[in-house]
């Protein structure tokens, strides 16, 4: 069965439009709409765009049940193609989308200050997701029998492991704000965040051998790159949090210190990345002329410009970095435009699916 429709391209299957293909081949990454809608949105409302957050929030009020609906739908129907997905090397990591955007929308509701009673139901419900999606990701990685070989099963994505994790270190700053701030979620926050850091160390130095020492056509110069960037830029709020916290226990102050120049490093690496992406993305597009089409991977370039954004606005804050803040403020507007035009793709891929649908029901069968 051929699958790459539904995972590279833009999500819905248009060569299987009869019955429920486009069920089966739905992409497992497809939360990273959740997870870029909700990161610009906290960078709308932290640098004072309050109509663009409350309109994005209540975008993504939406689109994350019916995400999760078509999911749970998808594993009641196909278990299998679920397990296959959840196994393969090139499409496992997307799972971990789950993780990260419901810590995306904990944090929209802590911010905009809507039904705060759900805080720590959507901690737990992503800390949950967390430990069954990692742990069947490495499991399944470890003991298949094929494996592909590091150019065409390492990309991008894998480095969803340290947005996942450090996705549960912001919101469980924002749960402990909330509760008071008691020692052991506060410890467990500063441990996702340090697990999150060894993650991205083991990652990118992969990442970075397969750059430098294997063939990179332009066709292989993909969104999730960006997460390149992205999975520091959140380790980055994550430490910022991290140091705003007030009234901790004095073992808890030590390692709140400790966080202040990790934070510093988070940052640092995330804007050395910026650069290089753009000069590659650029290289891909404009000299080797290829096509720019909408498909999910371009929500993996949104999310890390958003998240840079809102990472380099309270790193600012929190280490009293003032000549950083217009960064963010010009920021914000990359961010925002690369939303629009990837949600326009969206809808504009949504709409040729509903018309070639329509086209193959009409037809003879």
């Amino acid at each position: 069965m051929d699958r790459t429709v539904g995972h590279r391209g833009t999500g819905f299957a248009p060569g299987r439009a009869l019955g429920s293909g486009w069920l089966v081949d739905f992409f497992p990454g497809s939360f990273s709409v959740v997870m870029a809608t909700g990161i610009v949105s906290l960078a709308a409302r932290s640098l004072g765009h309050t109509a663009i957050g409350w309109a994005l929030f209540g975008l993504n009020l939406a689109l994350y049940p019916l995400l999760w609906s078509i999911w749970l739908a998808r594993i009641a129907r196909f278990p299998r193609a679920v397990w296959v997905d959840l196994s393969r090397h090139e499409t496992g990591p997307h799972f971990l989308t789950a993780v990260a955007a419901t810590g995306v929308l904990g944090s929209q509701v802590a911010a905009f200050g809507v039904a705060p009673g759900a805080l720590p139901w959507l901690l737990a419900l992503a800390a949950s997701l967390w430990v069954v999606l990692v742990y069947a990701l490495l499991g399944a990685a470890t003991i298949a029998r094929d494996k592909p070989a590091m150019e065409h099963g390492l990309h991008g994505a894998w480095l969803l492991l340290v947005v996942a994790t450090e996705s549960l270190a912001v919101l469980g700053s924002d749960v402990a704000v909330q509760a008071g701030e008691p020692a052991w979620l506060v410890f467990l926050c500063m441990a996702c965040n340090l697990l999150g850091w060894m993650f991205y160390l083991l990652i990118i130095a992969l990442v970075l051998h397969r750059w430098l020492f294997m063939p990179m056509p332009a066709s292989a110069v993909a969104g999730p790159w960006w997460i390149n960037m992205g999975a520091v830029a959140i380790a980055t709020l994550a430490g910022a949090r991290l140091m705003q916290l007030q009234g901790l226990a004095p073992h808890l102050v030590l390692l709140q210190r400790a966080a202040e120049p990790f934070t510093t490093m988070f940052w640092a690496a995330a804007t050395f990345w910026i650069p290089l992406l753009a000069v590659l993305f650029a290289w891909k597009h404009l000299l080797h002329r290829e096509p720019l089409r909408y498909e999910w991977g371009q929500w993996a370039v949104v999310f890390p410009l958003g998240m840079y954004t809102t990472a380099t606005k309270e790193f600012a804050d929190a280490a009293d970095l003032p000549f950083l803040l217009p960064v963010p403020a010009g920021f914000f507007w990359v961010a925002f435009l690369a939303w629009v035009l990837a949600f326009g793709g969206m809808l504009r891929a949504g709409w040729r699916w509903r018309r070639d649908h329509a086209a193959a029901g009409s037809g003879p069968i």
